[in-house]
């Protein structure tokens, strides 16, 4: 028997190697599989990002990189537009991570300024476009794969505006509802199985609130009443499957190291899942569909150098406290500025 050596195959034309045509056989001892599904899943999938963030007085635009699956330390990823404080992310798709507004450095102003992460490759952050409503900080955002969702935010008054974005292409934010009753609301965390997108918690002109909104991704609209939280949170982040959203870290108005959990399909109020390995706000979460990850955090207020660079774990599928992960690349306080490319609004 001869060997068949094949460098690779590029083009249908057969420019870089041998054409294979008509009805093909392999007789070996081994076996060839043939890679199926979407292009963007092959290679394995399972990366989070986590970008920017602030080390008072140090404003970083660095992004960090961890694989969700693998127990690690965080790596260089390349960096945002410009040093970015309290931007937001967690609308990503399989192939995209979505950061939106924040503190820009040098002038620590807010932007308007939507840019995009090939989660495949490293290499920094690219121009999306511009947030319609102008410049926006602490948003509440979760996507599926095609629809992102942008809830609430202030500049620095707290808005009510609620708009979507399509992960796939470029430009600016469209209409998609308002918030919860119209009530102007920030720092709210989001959470999706594909089909719903729930929000939960926040603070607005009177506190810190434990509302938790559902509304579904493919029809506009405002959202409806979900639940409550155990904790009137703000400042910390959610972590979802295609079952469960779960909720970590926050003030209320102390620092907490709790974490909440819902079943995303059916409304009621949020159960205890078990507790972060520290007590801090201002968390970032990314999921792999399995496993969640809570990174970074301070726990202490604002203005303050009380940051942590730890990266904790849970399995979401269960209940029980987190485990050590790895360590992000600074310390820091980063207020949800994750995206992943395998989270529960991806499984469906």
């Amino acid at each position: 028997m001869s060997d068949f050596k094949i460098n690779s195959i590029a083009t249908k034309q057969g420019q870089h190697g041998p054409v294979i045509a008509g009805v093909s056989t392999v007789n070996s001892t081994g076996c060839m599989k043939i890679p199926s599904g979407p292009t963007e899943f092959r290679g394995g999938r399972g990366r989070g990002i986590i970008a920017g963030g602030r080390n008072h007085p140090v404003t970083f635009a660095d992004i960090d990189m961890i694989e969700i699956g693998t127990a690690g330390n965080a790596t260089d990823f390349g960096d945002l537009a410009q040093a970015n404080s309290a931007s937001s992310g967690g609308a990503s798709s399989t192939t995209r991570a979505i950061i939106a507004g924040g503190y820009e450095q040098p002038a620590a102003a807010i932007n308007s300024r939507l840019q995009y992460i090939i989660l495949s490759s490293g290499g920094g952050a690219n121009d999306f476009g511009d947030l319609t409503e102008g410049a926006l900080t602490a948003l509440g955002m979760t996507s599926n794969n095609t629809r992102g969702l942008l809830y609430g935010g202030a500049n620095p008054d707290y808005v009510s505006s609620f708009s979507q974005i399509n992960l796939q292409s470029l430009g600016a934010n469209l209409s998609f509802g308002n918030t919860f009753d119209f009530i102007p609301i920030r720092n709210a965390a989001g959470a999706s199985n594909g089909t719903r997108a729930v929000f939960a918690g926040g603070d607005n002109a009177d506190g810190n609130v434990f509302t938790i909104v559902f509304v579904l991704i493919a029809s506009g609209g405002s959202p409806d009443r979900f639940g409550d939280l155990n904790d009137d949170l703000s400042g910390h982040d959610a972590v979802d499957s295609a079952v469960r959203g779960c909720f970590g870290g926050g003030k209320a108005p102390g620092v907490v190291n709790t974490i909440d959990f819902i079943t995303i399909a059916t409304e009621g109020n949020a159960t205890d899942f078990g507790d972060l390995t520290d007590q801090r706000r201002n968390v970032s979460g990314n999921s792999n569909g399995v496993r969640g990850t809570f990174s970074a955090g301070t726990t202490g207020g604002s203005g303050t150098g009380n940051n942590l660079n730890i990266i904790d774990f849970i399995t979401i599928a269960s209940t029980g406290n987190a485990s050590d992960f790895g360590d992000l690349t600074n310390p820091k306080r980063v207020s949800a500025t994750g995206g992943s490319d395998s989270h529960g609004g991806l499984t469906r």
